[in-house]
């Protein structure tokens, strides 16, 4: 994704700074799912790859989870997921990548289609690669 402000689950903003941000952030998305070509997806799994400030200090990723939805959401705006519920989005999980050297930290999207091996809901395996987690989306 474009580097941004991100937004933090131990912040506190006013309410109509957070919704700036969360607007910005789902355009960002939806702009970003259209432009590299990411697929149409019946299901899948999203991770998204928190890439921190280079600091001393322990790093949590879930903290970010605050910043995932709103890129989820733009995923939906864009057409490459149905919806954001749990029928068709697995996720989001957070991971820990690599420190940026300088500027704002980032977020990566990782997103992976997933296919069922029975319709009565079995369990999920990674699909084709449609999207392949190289690309960033």
């Amino acid at each position: 994704m474009p580097a941004g402000e991100l937004l933090n689950s131990n912040q506190r903003r006013h309410w109509a700074d957070e919704a700036r941000v969360r607007r910005r952030m789902r355009e960002e998305a939806a702009l970003t799912a259209q432009v590299v070509r990411v697929p149409p997806l019946l299901r899948a799994a999203v991770f998204y790859v928190l890439h921190p400030l280079p600091v001393e200090r322990q790093r949590d990723p879930g903290n970010w989870a605050d910043s995932a939805k709103p890129y989820v959401d733009g995923l939906v705006d864009a057409g490459v997921l149905p919806d954001d519920n749990d029928r068709y989005l697995s996720g989001p999980y957070p991971a820990l990548g690599e420190p940026v050297p300088a500027g704002d930290a980032r977020i990566s999207l990782v997103v992976v289609e997933l296919h069922t091996r029975d319709r009565e809901g079995g369990e999920d395996e990674p699909g084709s690669g449609a999207c392949s987690p190289d690309v960033p989306t």
